[in-house]
């Protein structure tokens, strides 16, 4: 029983280098998206560059853990939470593009439920 129990909690550990390269891959990919369509966002070469290096190291992260099934869905929820506070951040400099309340909603619900994860990871229960 002991033996199940931990290797339950092996599973559901989640990389915290997932999430935190998931959520730079996000937030500069808005970023380069921004500067490209939006007239207001002054162009700079450091979204550009920080999509690449985040997008190499999660790359070389992913082909190096053995065991990465757990961290998939926690570091999609932090890509889309860099996505969506970067669209809010604009929004919210530039109040004349829009309303950012559906942006904010989307990031704060992706960030509760990613840190339930966190925080209680999978719990497998059986019979």
């Amino acid at each position: 029983m002991q033996d199940s129990n931990t290797s339950v909690q092996q599973d559901s550990n989640i990389s915290v280098k997932w999430l935190i390269y998931a959520f730079l891959i996000g937030l500069s990919t808005n970023a380069c998206f921004s500067i490209l369509t939006i007239s207001q966002v002054t162009f700079s070469l450091f979204p550009f560059f920080t999509l690449f290096f985040a997008i190499s190291h999660f790359y070389r992260l992913y082909i190096h853990e053995a065991n990465n099934e757990g961290s998939i869905r926690p570091a999609w929820a932090a890509f889309f939470i860099g996505l969506f506070s970067y669209s809010a951040f604009t929004s919210a400099l530039y109040p004349e593009l829009g309303s950012n309340f559906i942006s904010i909603t989307i990031a704060l619900i992706l960030a509760i439920w990613l840190m339930y994860k966190l925080m209680f990871g999978d719990k497998h229960y059986s019979a």
